[in-house]
């Protein structure tokens, strides 16, 4: 099976990694504080599992490698290697 997450994990990690929270009608959007790097999730997927192809969505959103979103949600990259990997980048943050 591809690597899954549930929409809880996602919400939580991401309004621990510098991210604000915002209800935008049937979704929530996660915006970057201090930036225009966004993503979002269906208020109907925070208790569902979250597949490989909306996962690799949500990080090219983030300016991430899918590798680099798991570990974002699961806690190996903090928010200062993410604000980093997005310098590196070229984003302005």
């Amino acid at each position: 099976m591809g690597r899954i997450r549930k929409g809880r994990e996602i919400n939580s990690a991401l309004c621990q990694k510098g991210f604000r929270r915002e209800t935008d009608g049937d979704h929530l959007c996660y915006i970057l504080t201090g930036s225009d790097i966004k993503t979002k999730i269906s208020h109907g997927m925070m208790e569902r599992d979250i597949g490989p192809e909306l996962l690799s969505l949500m990080a090219r959103q983030l300016h991430l490698t899918k590798k680099q979103f798991l570990d974002l949600i699961d806690c190996p990259l903090d928010e200062g290697g993410y604000r980093a990997i997005l310098r590196e980048s070229g984003n302005d943050v």
